[in-house]
């Protein structure tokens, strides 16, 4: 089975900053796929402009992580919870997969318990 899972942090969501170094390391340990992209949202007088955006076009750091093996996930999921926390809103798993949609939200629920 592949899972697929995205966390979405928005800006002062994650502990410390994300670092593609760091998520290298943990996605070699767990022989996963794990991708960061940083979006900028559009600027206006030194505000974001979000009304009438898409998610995806809003500021924030996305971790995508991808995999068939479920322990792997799990163990990945840990570390990175452990070390940025959770994403915090609603929309944070927006693009995942239902099978990792399900295990991210037990994860969050084990680790950070806000879910």
């Amino acid at each position: 089975m592949r899972y697929l899972v995205k966390f979405r942090y928005y800006p002062g969501d994650p502990l410390q900053e994300i670092r593609e170094a760091d998520l290298r390391g943990i996605a070699e340990q767990w022989s996963l796929q794990i991708a960061f992209e940083q979006v900028q949202g559009a600027m206006q007088d030194g505000r974001e402009v979000t009304l009438d955006k898409d998610l995806e076009e809003i500021s924030q750091s996305v971790i995508t992580i991808e995999g068939d093996e479920e322990p792997s996930l799990r163990g990945a999921l840990r570390e990175i919870i452990t070390k940025y926390r959770s994403p915090r809103t609603c929309y944070a798993l927006w693009g995942s997969n239902p099978e990792g949609q399900a295990i991210a939200t037990e994860i969050i629920e084990e680790q950070d318990g806000w879910w």
